[in-house]
């Protein structure tokens, strides 16, 4: 009999020890998924806030109309995207003038620009600037060039620097949207090829 009650004292010894190792364990796991969750929503904040200084900073490039939207990708009429390099793919405004700008990574033909695509500038006029309620922000102008004649809209996303940009020529149907970030000229890194 008195080794029976020493085997019990002796396990709920044990089962004590246990259940407090696994009673830390979970303190701890719980604890570490705790600092994740605070990490996280710390991370979200700071991504909020420096979305809303860029969609600020765009906000008011647009006003001045002194902006560079920097593409990402580019989608031509056929409707194929291609992710292009955003220094040297881009649509300029400043200064009453607009330059779009397409160019590829193909060594085997510069295009007329050098950069293996084309360089076309142009007057802006017709400028119009809206906003909705959501806080999307639209602009349109006609750009009027040597080369170019086109209706240029630039749809800014709420809350961001992304924009759309889809270049309309009025002599024919081929439609060329650019996609990417909205910047003040200031900011910009883009590398300009030759125009024609």
């Amino acid at each position: 009999m008195k080794r029976l009650v020493l085997l019990i004292v002796v396990l709920s010894i044990g089962m004590s020890g246990t259940m407090q190792a696994q009673s830390k364990r979970e303190k701890a796991r719980e604890a570490r998924k705790a600092r994740e969750e605070q990490r996280k929503e710390e991370r979200k904040q700071k991504e909020a806030l420096e979305d809303a200084i860029s969609y600020t900073d765009a906000l008011q490039a647009i006003n001045s109309q002194s902006f560079v939207v920097e593409a990402n990708t580019l989608q031509p009429r056929s409707g194929r995207m291609f992710f292009v390099n955003p220094t040297t793919n881009f649509l300029a405004v400043s200064n009453g003038q607009a330059t779009v700008q397409i160019a590829s990574n193909s060594a085997i033909n510069p295009g007329p620009n050098g950069l293996g695509g084309i360089t076309v500038q142009g007057s802006t006029s017709d400028v119009k600037i809206k906003k909705d309620n959501k806080g999307n922000v639209f602009l349109s102008m006609s750009v009027q060039g040597v080369i170019i004649s086109a209706t240029v809209t630039v749809q800014l996303a709420a809350d961001s620097n992304n924009a759309v940009v889809t270049v309309d020529p009025n002599f024919s149907g081929n439609i060329l949207t650019l996609t990417g970030s909205l910047i003040p000229t200031s900011m910009s890194n883009i590398f300009m090829g030759s125009t024609i």
